[in-house]
């Protein structure tokens, strides 16, 4: 394990590629589950807990369902374990970063709550990066379009998880 998460932290900082991970299931499915669990601490701290597993449930599947439909598109299915794998192991990493700052930004000061604010779009734009690096290589594809995919990513899955949790509160009578 200590080695899988040395390959999350490298591949984070730009390191090394998703193709540099050796394939395992196991993994796989342990980084969906850690993917899932430190989204929903996360989005456990602005909203109610139910709604936070909703959330990162909702999340976790948009990360298996948009990286499947960008590979298909690219023609290059073969790599969607990997691909999967190094979206949601950095994501727990980075999000086990954010945690922290998060809780700064909701129970600090303004003083305190401006440098976290700050700190937090650091790491948006680190994990804009580190995606755009994720999806440059799975695609085959120049960095700059590895970042344009990664904001039409972020896009789709931001607008997508809006959209249905206003669905499910119309439908709960909220």
């Amino acid at each position: 394990m200590i080695r899988w998460f040395r390959f999350f932290v490298d591949l984070s900082f730009l390191k090394v590629a998703p193709q540099d991970a050796p394939q395992s299931t196991f993994v796989f499915y342990l980084s969906i589950f850690f993917y899932f669990l430190i989204g929903t601490l996360i989005t456990a701290q602005t909203q109610d807990f139910l709604p936070a597993i909703v959330t990162a449930g909702i999340q976790s599947i948009l990360i298996i369902f948009l990286t499947n439909l960008i590979l298909w598109i690219k023609k290059t299915p073969e790599r969607f374990a990997q691909t999967v794998t190094a979206l949601t192991g950095t994501g727990t990493f980075i999000g086990i970063i954010a945690l922290p700052i998060l809780v700064m930004i909701t129970t600090s000061g303004s003083e305190e709550g401006s440098i976290a604010s700050l700190l937090w779009l650091v790491l948006i734009i680190w994990e804009t990066a580190v995606i755009g690096h994720i999806f440059r290589h799975s695609m085959d594809i120049p960095l700059i379009a590895g970042l344009g995919v990664a904001l039409i990513y972020l896009y789709l899955s931001i607008a997508i998880t809006v959209r249905l949790l206003k669905v499910m509160s119309i439908s709960a009578g909220l």
